[in-house]
């Protein structure tokens, strides 16, 4: 098996992903050792946050109107 080490981003982002997955859901005994691996090296590579394309986007939020009605 290849240490998370000499993944490359993609692969290593999939394969943590993969073993997550795996270990949720009750695949085998090491799923969720290897997913810890995985992750750490994650954020060993890009800091506290593991999304690699999500932009934060600043914009205030859509306000619903409220209803001119109250329910008790």
């Amino acid at each position: 098996m290849t240490h998370p080490g000499e993944l490359s981003d993609r692969e290593l982002v999939n394969r943590a992903q993969q073993w997550r997955r795996q270990s949720l859901y009750g695949g085998s005994r090491n799923a969720g050792r290897l997913a810890r691996e995985h992750e750490a090296e994650m954020r060993r590579r890009f800091g506290g946050g593991t999304t690699l394309s999500a932009p934060l986007t600043m914009r205030p939020l859509a306000r619903r109107p409220r209803p001119w009605w109250r329910v008790w």
